[in-house]
């Protein structure tokens, strides 16, 4: 600190934040900058003579017509059905894990199954979907080709469903913990109590599990595009086809340039956008209500609920776990036999492929060293910024500044990765458009797209791991004669690295599974090894994709069914890092916790 011309004190700008601060408001700007180039690119078309024409109910480019309006329903009949399906077994499911408890077999088998859901990368869903499911309900239909609304709900249902049961059971493990000695007071057994006690006082976080999952089923690209069949009009059945606002996007940016149907893309993009911005309003708003007293439940709810919440609970955690099993053995059961190296390399010498000497054509290699760069890429972009931000709110920010950046992160956090892409996109236009020589899709754009989506994750468990700091480690710096700053960096920092890298390790799974961003910044199949930041690449979630849309041969599924389980062990290895580091840092602050209360 020191002293200005009036001999007022001021803060310097390092005990302000410095670097931290810097970072913060750099997160901030990429939140505007998404919503104001979307924005740029879709208010044009939709105040132009051509709103009229894409706010439509015929999408028929051969006779030029250009309607969205089937898409904005095919996404809501999806987003809705999906909803139907799994929040009544996210509920069973959260029971389950509740009722069950931490010494008894089926309640530790369905939260460790949910977990693993989370591993599951969305393309290896589909991907699985397709050659299991499909045929299903192909035969069941006695119709069709089996890609239809029904497919996709169902995969859409159990891939939404883990998000769900993980908000239902953290908020209902609080208000059991606040209603246990009540609880025993009136003699209640385990099932009355969930059922007449931490049920009604969780409505709202159930109801936020809701809208949580709408937002997450709305804005998946992946499924809706490997399962519905894309056909852009209203379904008549369950077994109909139809076509999302992000399958939509997806499908546009391969096949059209410029035009009304181009054109479609930014307003798509836009309706997205806003959609997820109100969704996580809405959550924030519900979330800073928890609090208030709810109103009792009704006489017939306490009467039924308990003898049926047993039922419920064992019947959802069955079907959930017999739906992952069934998942899981399929894959194991098609991709083992084909891990070994010619998987990676096919016929080409491992010793060169690896040194880039000769082209592998019929391996995974290329896309497998594209990944490897692109999440490189991804979090050098991403960690200055995230871990930045992170360091700000939690020690630098005021009251009004933290609530602020809450409100940027949550905004952050919910918007889809294919409205991320359409930034991604309308940047490069935009670059064009000002005449800067060499902007192209590549590895860089990509990767500062996926940098915006995993920033979030960095900022949030950044902040909770300092903020979960014992109260004595502060003030033994100050005693020291430390400034905040310092001990910022000498002392909290290092003592949250456990949980920071876990928060890493949590963005290199997002960066390694994420498709929908990379299918507009850059990918393409069969471009060889990354050659640059700005070229086209390859990556195993696309390989997946294009191997379950396009594939020719045996050999060539193979290969896919080798490449998902490849993209599994990826994404659940670097998950499960990330977990195993935040149990031992949770270990370590309730050591540290208690050592402070005993001396106290």
């Amino acid at each position: 600190m020191h002293l200005n011309a009036d001999g007022l004190m001021n803060t310097s700008l390092t005990e302000r934040g410095g670097l931290p601060l810097l970072a913060a408001w750099l997160a901030g700007a990429s939140v505007c900058a998404v919503f104001a180039l979307i924005a740029c690119f879709a208010l044009p078309v939709v105040f132009s003579a051509q709103g009229g024409q894409i706010f439509s109910w015929v999408w028929r480019p051969d006779t030029h017509e250009f309607g969205i309006l089937p898409m904005i329903v095919g996404s809501l009949l999806l987003s809705v059905s999906a909803l139907l399906l799994s929040w009544p077994l996210a509920v069973g499911v959260a029971c389950a894990i509740q009722d069950g408890g931490k010494k008894r077999l089926f309640g530790c088998t369905v939260a460790g199954i949910v977990r693993f859901m989370t591993t599951i990368p969305t393309v290896v869903y589909g991907f699985a979907a397709v050659f299991l499911l499909v045929p299903v309900v192909r035969e069941a239909a006695g119709k069709g080709s089996g890609l239809c609304w029904l497919s996709a709900a169902l995969m859409l249902a159990l891939l939404i469903l883990p998000t769900m049961v993980l908000v239902m059971d953290s908020a209902m493990r609080t208000k059991e913990r606040n209603v246990r000695i009540t609880a025993a007071a009136l003699g209640f057994t385990r099932s009355q109590t969930l059922a007449c006690l931490v049920l009604p006082a969780s409505r709202r976080w159930l109801l936020t599990a809701a809208i949580l999952g709408f937002g997450r089923a709305a804005g998946d690209t992946l499924l809706p595009l490997m399962l519905t069949g894309n056909a852009p009009h209203v379904p008549e059945s369950l077994f109909g086809s139809l076509r999302t606002l992000t399958a939509h996007m997806g499908l546009v940016t391969a096949t059209e340039v410029g035009g009304p149907a181009y054109n479609s893309l930014f307003v798509a993009g836009g309706l997205l956008l806003l959609t997820s911005a109100c969704v996580s309003l809405a959550l924030r708003k519900l979330a800073s209500e928890s609090g208030e007293q709810l109103p009792e439940p009704p006489a017939l709810w306490r009467r039924y609920a308990p003898s049926a919440l047993r039922p419920l609970s064992i019947v959802s955690g069955a079907i959930v776990a017999s739906a992952i099993v069934c998942l899981l053995g399929f894959l194991l059961y098609r991709g083992l036999p084909t891990l070994e190296p010619s998987l990676l390399f096919g016929d080409t010498p491992p010793l060169r492929a690896l040194l880039g000497t000769l082209p592998v054509w019929d391996g995974i290699w290329p896309a497998c060293a594209g990944t490897f760069c692109l999440i490189m890429t991804t979090m050098l972009l991403a960690i200055g910024p995230g871990i930045g931000c992170g360091i700000y709110l939690a020690e630098y920010a005021s009251p009004f500044m933290k609530r602020l950046f809450g409100v940027i992160m949550d905004i952050l956090a919910g918007i889809p990765s294919i409205v991320m892409g359409i930034f991604g996109f309308t940047l490069i236009l935009f670059l064009h458009r000002l005449g800067v020589a060499g902007a192209s899709p590549g590895i860089l754009l990509a990767g500062g797209c996926l940098a915006l989506l995993v920033l979030p994750s960095l900022v949030v468990t950044t902040r909770t791991a300092l903020e979960g700091l014992p109260a004595s480690l502060r003030l033994t710096g100050f005693a020291l004669g430390l400034t905040h700053s310092q001990i910022v960096r000498h002392i909290l920092v290092p003592q949250a690295s456990r949980g920071i890298l876990g928060g890493i390790m949590l963005a290199m799974g997002r960066a390694a599974e994420d498709t929908a961003v990379i299918l507009l910044t850059g990918v393409v199949a069969n471009a060889g090894l990354p050659s640059g930041l700005a070229v086209r690449f390859e990556a195993l979630p696309f390989f997946i994709y294009y191997t379950a849309a396009q594939y020719q041969t045996p050999e060539e599924l193979e290969r896919g069914f080798g490449a998902s389980l490849t993209l599994l062990l990826l994404s659940g290895g670097l998950l499960l890092a990330a977990w195993w580091l935040y149990a031992r840092y949770q270990r370590r602050k309730d050591a540290c916790s208690l050592r402070e209360g005993v001396s106290a």
